[in-house]
């Protein structure tokens, strides 16, 4: 009876879906397009076709830059024209005119021949005292340079022309003197007074100056003889135990060679001396031949065989010697 008890299931029934095979068409079984024929023998094959409307943007596009580029140039040109008929001529210009070229106008002028204010220093007309726009100042400050300007290059010239200048007006000098030599005021000028004779004990009679290395020079001193006439000495052209020695005592001039030790006397002058009064002496050396002056007035002539041509020079007092110096200077 169990079957009886069974209920029958009213709940609808829901068909199972059946796959479908997608149909396979057999593409050997497709026919193929057919090939265009070839081009006949001796036609070019046709180009592709362009894209017209990409072609038209690239046109339009050139044409707007190559506009825009006329345009910036016409006012640039306008421009540098305004510029250059704006320019007032300066000092020494004359015919300015504006010129064009592809870069814009630029103005074009003459200078005027001797004209200060023309960046031409010229000779025979212009100089640094009267027209210091053009003509440089070449005083280099230096004693020891002949300074000139030079037409030609345009260009300053300072030349070495002598060694050593030393006039003493700045109270101080570069000779190495000794403790009791002085720099003083004598008559309103400043000398070095060279004092020969003993003081404090210590006995100062020799000053030294230049360099072994100077070579082919004339020198040029004034002295005063101060007190006596024990006077001093005058060595140039020294080195080691050669060199030449001007002595200067006693109412006469003694030429001399050798150096602080060994000397030899080789021509003496009578020269009448006064004390405190000045006196300018003056060695020149060509070569062989030597000359002494004193006031420009050649004292006496020697001629060496040795050929000395370099070395320092020395300032020497003798015993209670005083004398005073200014004005030295060495000419190369």
């Amino acid at each position: 009876m169990c079957s009886d008890l069974i209920m029958k299931d009213d709940t609808p029934q829901i068909p199972v879906a059946q796959k479908v095979q997608p149909e396979v068409k057999d593409i050997s079984q497709v026919p193929p397009k057919p090939t265009p024929p070839p081009p006949p023998a001796g036609e070019p094959t046709p180009p592709p076709k362009p894209k017209k409307s990409k072609t038209k943007k690239i046109v339009i596009g050139l044409v707007l830059t190559f506009v825009l580029v006329i345009v910036a140039y016409g006012i640039f040109i306008a421009i540098t024209y305004l510029n250059c008929s704006k320019i007032t001529p300066k000092t020494c210009e004359t015919n300015i005119k504006c010129g064009f070229s592809l870069s814009g106008f630029r103005s074009t002028s003459e200078m005027k021949d001797n004209c200060c204010g023309n960046a031409l220093c010229e000779e025979g007309s212009e100089t640094n005292s009267d027209c210091p726009t053009d003509c440089p100042n070449c005083d280099d400050n230096s004693k020891l340079t002949a300074d000139s300007f030079n037409y030609q290059t345009q260009e300053c010239e300072n030349i070495a022309t002598h060694y050593f200048i030393e006039d003493f007006e700045e109270g101080k000098t570069s000779i190495s003197k000794k403790v009791n030599w002085k720099i003083i005021d004598d008559q309103g000028d400043k000398v070095l007074d060279c004092p020969g004779k003993e003081i404090n004990g210590v006995e100062n009679d020799w000053a030294s100056f230049g360099s072994d290395g100077w070579a082919n020079y004339e020198t040029e001193l004034n002295f005063k003889l101060v007190e006596n006439l024990e006077g001093f000495g005058f060595h140039f052209f020294s080195k080691g135990e050669q060199g030449y020695i001007v002595d200067i005592r006693d109412r006469k001039i003694t030429f001399k060679t050798g150096g602080q030790q060994g000397r030899e006397e080789v021509s003496l002058e009578p020269f009448d001396f006064k004390l405190d009064k000045w006196y300018t002496l003056k060695t020149e050396k060509t070569e062989s031949d030597i000359k002494i002056y004193i006031d420009d007035v050649v004292v006496f002539e020697y001629t060496d065989s040795q050929l000395l041509n370099a070395g320092r020079l020395r300032i020497e007092t003798f015993g209670d010697g005083h004398v005073r110096l200014d004005d030295i200077s060495i000419k190369k």
